[in-house]
Order: C-alpha cells, then sequence, then structure tokens
C-alpha cells in the first residue's frame, strides 16, 4: 500500500545516482538522454541529459561557423546542483554575452559533472571535450577537488610518464558474512524494483552521510573533503595542491598544443562568503557558526597559475562583497550556489571575458544591452 501510494505522489528518479553511470575512462558521467528530476528536502529539480553526455540543451559536436565556444569543466557548482539548468551561470552567461557584443554567436557549454577534479576534467577534455572545438576552456577549481585529486590517482592507471590514462571505478567490495550479503541483496532489489526505497532515502540521506564522515579525522586531506579549512590543518603551504597543479599542467599543455586558452576560477564555499551562509551544513561538517573562513586556500591556485602562464579568476571577494547585500547565495544545508549565486558567478566571468573577447575583435563590446 505505501508503495502504490508513492508512485502517485512521486516519480522514481528523485536521487542522483538515477543520472549516473560507472565508466572506465572517466570513473562515472552523466547517462545520455536521462531524464527525471533531482530532489532533496531543500530543492526539487528537473533534469535532462543531452546525447553528448552533458546537462545542456541539444546542440551539435561540431561546431557551426561563425561560433566561439567556451566549455565549462567543473564538479557539482559548475553541474549546477540544486537549480535548474537554465539557472547555471553557464547558461546566464551565455544569454548575457550575446547582446553584449555586436558581432559572434557564442555557446557556453556546461559540461560540469558532481565529483569531477582535475584528473577527471583532464581525461574528459583529452576523449571529450576538445571534439567540440571549444575557443576557450575554464575549469573551476573546487576546494574539495584536493581530496579527489588523491583519491582518484590511487585507482587510476598511469603510463610510465605518470599520466593519467583512465580512472575505473573499481569492483565492487562484497559484504563481509552471509548475513551482511543477504541484507545488502535486499537493499539492492529495493533500491532498484521500488520507489518507496527511494522515498524514504532521500530524507535520511544527509543522516546517512553523518554516519560515514564522524569517523574521519578532520583536517586529513586524505579522509576530510573540508580538511583545509580545518583549523588544525597541518601543512602551511601548498604542497597537498601538487597532484591537482600536475593534472592542470597537462591540461594546460594539451589545449595549448591545439590554440585552445585555457583559464582556472576558483570560488568560496558559503562558510568563505559569509557568516549567515550555509548555517546548517556547516554545522553539520563541524565548522563554526558566525564565522567566516580565510580563503587562502583559494589563493594557492590563484598563485601558481600566475607562476604558470595561466590566466586566473578568484571570485572569493566578489561573492563576500554581494553576500552583505543578497542572500542567500548558498543552499542552507545543501551548500551549493542558489540561482541568485549562479547570477554572481556569471556576473564575474562576463566582466572577465568581456575585454578579452573585445581584444579578439569580435565585435565593439556595447554599453546597453
Amino acid at each position: 500500500m505505501l508503495e502504490i501510494a508513492v508512485r502517485f505522489i512521486e516519480p522514481r528518479e528523485t536521487m542522483r545516482y538515477f543520472f549516473v553511470q560507472p565508466d572506465s575512462i572517466l570513473h562515472h558521467k552523466f547517462i545520455p538522454n536521462a531524464k527525471g528530476h533531482y530532489k532533496t528536502p531543500e530543492f526539487n529539480t528537473e533534469y535532462t541529459i543531452n546525447s553528448l553526455g552533458l546537462r545542456d540543451y541539444e546542440f551539435p559536436a561540431e561546431k557551426p561557423a561563425g561560433t566561439f565556444r567556451i566549455l565549462m569543466v567543473g564538479d557539482s557548482f559548475t553541474e549546477g546542483d540544486g537549480v535548474e539548468a537554465n539557472e547555471t551561470f553557464s547558461k546566464v552567461l551565455e544569454r548575457h554575452l550575446g547582446p553584449k557584443l555586436s558581432s559572434e554567436k557564442f555557446q557556453v557549454i556546461n559540461a560540469g559533472c558532481g565529483g569531477y577534479s582535475p584528473i577527471l576534467e583532464y581525461l574528459y577534455l583529452k576523449t571529450s571535450g576538445i571534439t567540440a572545438h571549444p575557443d576557450l576552456v575554464i575549469l573551476f577549481y573546487d576546494l574539495s577537488d584536493v581530496f579527489d585529486d588523491i583519491d582518484f590517482t590511487r585507482i587510476a592507471r598511469l603510463d610510465a610518464d605518470g599520466v593519467p590514462m583512465g580512472v575505473s571505478p573499481g569492483p565492487t567490495v562484497k559484504p563481509e558474512g552471509a548475513a551482511k550479503g543477504v541484507f545488502v541483496g535486499i537493499k539492492d532489489f529495493f533500491k532498484e524494483h521500488t520507489r518507496l526505497y527511494n522515498f524514504i532515502r532521500l530524507r535520511i540521506d544527509r543522516y546517512l552521510e553523518g554516519a560515514k564522515h564522524e569517523g574521519k579525522a578532520l583536517g586529513d586531506i586524505r579522509k576530510d573533503k573540508y580538511a583545509m579549512l580545518r583549523e588544525n590543518y597541518p601543512v602551511a603551504d601548498d604542497s597537498e595542491l601538487a597532484l591537482s597543479y600536475k593534472y592542470i599542467l597537462l591540461i594546460r599543455d594539451m589545449l595549448r598544443e591545439r590554440g585552445i586558452d585555457f583559464w582556472v576560477c576558483v570560488y568560496p564555499y558559503g562558510m568563505q562568503a559569509s557568516p549567515r551562509e550555509y548555517v546548517e551544513g556547516r554545522k553539520f561538517w563541524g565548522f563554526k557558526p558566525d564565522t567566516v573562513y580565510s580563503t587562502r586556500p583559494q589563493s594557492f591556485m590563484e598563485g601558481f597559475c600566475g607562476r604558470n602562464g595561466i590566466r586566473s579568476i578568484n571570485m572569493c571577494d566578489e561573492f563576500r562583497a554581494r553576500a552583505k547585500v543578497v542572500h542567500p547565495l548558498y543552499l542552507n544545508f545543501n551548500g551549493h550556489w542558489t540561482s541568485q549565486g549562479h547570477v554572481v558567478a556569471a556576473d564575474v566571468l562576463e566582466r572577465e571575458l568581456l575585454p578579452y573577447l573585445k581584444e579578439r575583435s569580435f565585435g565593439e563590446v556595447r554599453t546597453k544591452p
């Protein structure tokens, strides 16, 4: 009776994993042409994945003549976790650029996927991204990428020079003991064949996540994705970013060989932007209330880019300034940008891009839309 009731009130595709599949090269990726809703207690967003496996509208892989393509790569912030596809900063920016320039058509492609970091972004660009013939690639570096690059490198296939060839998800670890095996089998059956399972799961997911992270060593970058923001974080320099630096340089060199421009963008989390942002989430992950945390980790990446001829954009100051007058910019528990947060990101990108595009002679910049 409960299953019948749930089928009347809620669709099956309410968990994000219904739109993602394992991949032998990229570890995981979106399922082409998947459709449904991604729902949590904070939001209910529609997901439509195009035939190229991106959370974007349908567009030809071959770039049309007279088009300038900007390819955005990053994790769930770029993907737009918590907002509709047309509210992501990629689509907001795309709508802003056209009216501001008197010539050239602009496409801003959203290639963001939750859980990606520079190692997977390098592999994506190498295998798929460059086939879209972008003129500019912008990588959005998230502080959790430090943790992810370390984790993915551990299971990656590397060539003799240490260059990644692929990251497989790895074999499923079988539960120890017959009783646990039976329990997991029953759970998997309900997960795949009932909607009641997901109806309950999305409402208790945060508590399950809490049970998983409580035992992790806070401040240990290999176990705590927020380690660089902890007060007890032991490293005062950027040595922990070495793997991310390595993969970003691989991306730079690969794109440079093809005449594709490459930028890196960093941005703050809610607890780095304002004391009134990300209130429930920061408490859940062990951060102090009414505190604005340092953005020094983002400055590490900014300095690295400057030393290596990569143009960088640091959004931290703009988010801090805008957070004083606009609220909320971040989801209270989930922590990703609200639609207002995506507007801030799009505004910063537009400000940086307009002079660059004018220098490339793509028409005079109009003062009014």
